[in-house]
């Protein structure tokens, strides 16, 4: 679907309910064009990284000795 960025601010909750069911908009403007779109929230930073970092330690006990890390300013 294709708007004008006036339209889109006056109806917008008509656009957000297109973009819930799978749309998405785009709404120019003299300087280009935006797509508005959903998405689905993440429930937690650890839930959003799932897959991607992997851990080969256990990071609830110290890494280093305390005196082993200095930091430099």
């Amino acid at each position: 679907m294709v708007t004008n960025t006036r339209s889109f601010l006056r109806d917008f909750t008509t656009f957000k309910a297109k973009a819930r069911k799978g749309e998405t908009v785009r709404v120019q403007d003299k300087e280009g064009e935006f797509l508005f779109t959903a998405t689905t929230p993440r429930k937690s930073l650890l839930g959003a990284a799932k897959g991607k970092i992997v851990f080969h330690d256990d990071l609830t006990k110290p890494t280093l000795p305390a005196d082993g890390w200095k930091p430099s300013l």
